[in-house]
């Protein structure tokens, strides 16, 4: 990511919501917290962390979400529902990854379900291979069991990140966290 002098925008990540809208799958909110919709299907970038059962406060109350780090053009983190197929499919989905595919970007794509469901798959930006997931006996799974085992995964593949993505090797998951 490279770093650009002068004024520009407020140097923090940029959420994105996901959510099954009439013909999109995931959008930004506006500094007025209006909807900005993103039309586009995939984000490519690579994931430098990952919380689950993550406890945020929203309109509704309080509730758990999936938050997923991704440097890409500019950090992002992509926010789903802690029970969405979104979420449960990015689980499945960064078990199966190696930690040098974690090192490497990847692509993040969504998929219009029924009604309010939101398919993620992750892809291979270089070969556009996706990461093949089982879903059987999905519905018998450990969740929680299976977050914390990527949370641990991925969080300590951070501190392993590529060069390309120019952090420092002695920043810390949590200070990127807190950087951001």
């Amino acid at each position: 990511m490279e770093v650009k002098l002068g004024f520009g925008a407020i140097p923090k990540p940029q959420y994105v919501f996901v959510s099954r809208e009439s013909n999109y799958c995931w959008y930004m909110l506006s500094e007025d917290k209006k909807q900005i919709p993103i039309y586009d299907k995939a984000l490519t970038g690579v994931i430098t962390g990952i919380e689950v059962e993550k406890k945020v406060e929203t309109s509704f109350g309080l509730t758990f979400k999936t938050d997923l780090y991704i440097l890409a053009d500019k950090p992002y983190i992509i926010r789903s529902g802690k029970e969405s197929y979104f979420s449960k499919g990015l689980l499945l989905s960064l078990d199966i990854l190696t930690y040098e595919q974690l090192r490497q970007p990847l692509t993040i794509t969504v998929s219009p379900g029924n009604n309010t469901i939101v398919f993620c798959t992750i892809y291979d930006p270089i070969t556009y291979k996706s990461i093949g997931v089982n879903w059987d006996g999905h519905n018998q799974l450990n969740w929680q069991a299976l977050g914390q085992k990527v949370s641990q995964k991925v969080n300590q593949n951070a501190y392993a990140i590529d060069d390309r993505v120019k952090i420092p090797a002695s920043v810390t998951t949590a200070e990127l966290h807190e950087s951001w």
